[in-house]
């Protein structure tokens, strides 16, 4: 286990609402430290999940912790994807939310280990989510940069996911995204994610779910970095409809009430 959270003054917003920012790792040796270091002093509580790392991630990661009260480290003995880590860390919030430990309108962050995440814009994407009184704040990559068939791919699973959302994603595929809380907990009762697909599958959820999202914030990509393949598109693809039909079936069967959520235990 990581060290106890920090009090709300001690860094972040000063808004009243917390920032607690969630970042899984995977193999992310050359650039974690820096990610922490520069994420730190923007949030008020950081959820790592080690996602069983075979180089020396987790390590780093442990020798930053005494470092930063208020950060928390969650591991996996092995390599489970990094959907799973989220699941993880956003059941170690649901958590904390039911137990009154953080508020429903506290805002959470999920931020890569690898760097391609601009963190300069966190006031901003904070303010736009208080002006707009926004459930979901999803990043939209500025992918000019990026390989042509990395734009088409994106472009077309981002149709279809709006399809199925009922709203219109720009960049579905984005890992950098603000939820509320609440609206967080309320979609980890419909998803379960595979590999990659937590990204394309909470958008779904959080459509037919009639949450307020936005997807059209523009936001630049420091460094280029992408481990999805072909077959990570198929199943992303294929989740989508499965994210839509399950919450058809849940607001049928439980009535939008949330099944219970338990933390997983290979806490360190």
């Amino acid at each position: 286990m990581g060290a106890s959270p920090a009090s709300p003054e001690a860094h972040g917003s000063g808004t009243g609402r917390r920032r607690i920012a969630v970042v899984p790792a995977y193999n992310e040796e050359p650039t974690v430290e820096a990610v922490l270091d520069r994420l730190y002093p923007l949030v008020d509580e950081l959820v790592v999940v080690d996602d069983g790392s075979t180089d020396h991630t987790r390590k780093i990661i442990e020798e930053w912790l005494p470092t930063a009260p208020g950060a928390t480290l969650l591991t996996f003995d092995e390599n489970r994807g990094m959907s799973a880590a989220y699941y993880e860390a956003f059941s170690h919030l649901a958590a904390r939310l039911r137990a009154g430990g953080i508020s429903p309108d506290d805002h959470v962050f999920t931020v890569d280990a690898d760097g391609q995440h601009e963190l300069a814009v966190f006031d901003e994407l904070c303010a736009i989510m208080e002006d707009e009184g926004l459930d979901a704040l999803l990043v939209r990559r500025d992918l000019s940069t990026y390989p042509a068939y990395k734009r088409a791919g994106n472009w077309l699973i981002s149709a279809w996911a709006s399809l199925w959302a009922g709203y219109r994603l720009f960049d579905v595929e984005s890992g950098y995204r603000v939820f509320r809380a609440e609206a967080l907990v309320d979609a980890l009762g419909y998803y379960r994610g595979y590999k990659y697909s937590e990204t394309v599958e909470i958008a779904v959820v959080l459509g037919r779910r009639k949450a307020s999202v936005r997807n059209n914030v523009l936001v630049p990509v420091p460094v280029f970095r992408s481990r999805t393949r072909l077959v990570d598109f198929a199943i992303d693809a294929a989740m989508i409809p499965v994210a839509a039909v399950r919450v058809w079936l849940g607001r049928a069967g439980r009535r939008g009430r949330l099944a219970p959520i338990s933390v997983q235990p290979n806490v360190r």
